[in-house]
C-alpha cells in the first residue's frame, strides 16, 4: 500500500536544524529564556531566607509554588519566542508577550492535565496504551499556543497530525531527546560538581538551605541557556509533520 504522506526530514537533519537555528537564533531567544535564570535567584534568596528564619518554611514553600507557576509562564513565553523566530519575524515586545503568555495560562496548564490525565489511564490499563498516548499527545500544547485549539481538540489535533506516522514520530522524538539530553546533563553535572567541590572547601553542609538553592541557580542557569534548543527542536518536528501531511 503506498505510503500517503509525504517523506518526514530524518532525525539526523531535524537535530541538525535545530542546532543551528539554536546557535543563530541564541541571543534572541536568551532574552526569554534568562528568566528561568532568574526564578533560580528567587529561589536561592528563599533559601537563604530559609537558613536564618527556619520557622518560615510555608513561606519558603509558597514561593517554591510560584516560582513552579512562573516558569510555565516562562515557558510559554518561550514557545511564543521560538514560534516568531522559527517564522522569520520578530518576537512580540516583552510586555506584549508576557500579556499574552499569561493569558494562555490556565488553558495550557488544563491541556496540560488533559494530556496527562490520558497518558496515566493509558498506564493504568496497559503499559503499552500509556506509550502510545505519549507520543499521540505530544504536540497538544504546542497545537495550543500555535492554533489557539483548546482542551481536548488540542489533543485530538495531536492525535489526528501523527495519525499513521506515530513510529517515525517517536523515534524521532528518542532521537532528538537522547541527543540533546545527554549534552544538556553534562554540562549540568559538570556545572554541579565544580559547584560541589566548592561547597566542600568551604565545608558547607551539603543539605545547607543555601547549598540547595545555589545548586538551583545552577541548573537553572544551564536551563536558560538551552531551553530555546528543546522548544526548538519540537516546533521543527510539529512543522516537519504539518508540511509532510
Amino acid at each position: 500500500m503506498k505510503n500517503p504522506f509525504k517523506p518526514m526530514p530524518g532525525a539526523g537533519v531535524l537535530i541538525s536544524d535545530s542546532w543551528k537555528f539554536f546557535v543563530s537564533n541564541w541571543n534572541a531567544s536568551l532574552k526569554t529564556s534568562l528568566l528561568f535564570l532568574y526564578a533560580g535567584l528567587v529561589v536561592f534568596a528563599a533559601s537563604v531566607l530559609l537558613k536564618y528564619f527556619p520557622s518560615l518554611t510555608l513561606v519558603y514553600n509558597l514561593i517554591w509554588l510560584l516560582v513552579g507557576i512562573g516558569c510555565l509562564w516562562i515557558g510559554i513565553r518561550l514557545f511564543l519566542t521560538v514560534f516568531s523566530l522559527e517564522a522569520g519575524k520578530k518576537p512580540l515586545s516583552a510586555k506584549a508577550e508576557s500579556l499574552k503568555a499569561l493569558s494562555l495560562l490556565l488553558p495550557f496548564l488544563w491541556v496540560a492535565i488533559l494530556s496527562g490525565l490520558v497518558i496515566f489511564g493509558g498506564f493504568v490499563l496497559l503499559i503499552v496504551p500509556g506509550i502510545y498516548f505519549s507520543i499521540a499527545l505530544y504536540f497538544g500544547q504546542i497545537i495550543f499556543i500555535d492554533k489557539n485549539i483548546r482542551g481536548t481538540q488540542a489533543l485530538a489535533a495531536s492525535r489526528a497530525l501523527i495519525k499513521g506516522r506515530w513510529w517515525p514520530t517517536l523515534w524521532r522524538i528518542l532521537a532528538g531527546s537522547v541527543v540533546f539530553g545527554i549534552l544538556v546533563a553534562v554540562i549540568n553535572e559538570l556545572a554541579l560538581s565544580i559547584f560541589s567541590q566548592l561547597t566542600l572547601l568551604t565545608q558547607i553542609q551539603i543539605d545547607d538551605p543555601m547549598v540547595l538553592g545555589g545548586a538551583y541557580v545552577i541548573s537553572a542557569a544551564v536551563q536558560a541557556a538551552f531551553a530555546p534548543l528543546a522548544i526548538g527542536f519540537q516546533i521543527k518536528l510539529y512543522r516537519a509533520l504539518q508540511k509532510t501531511k
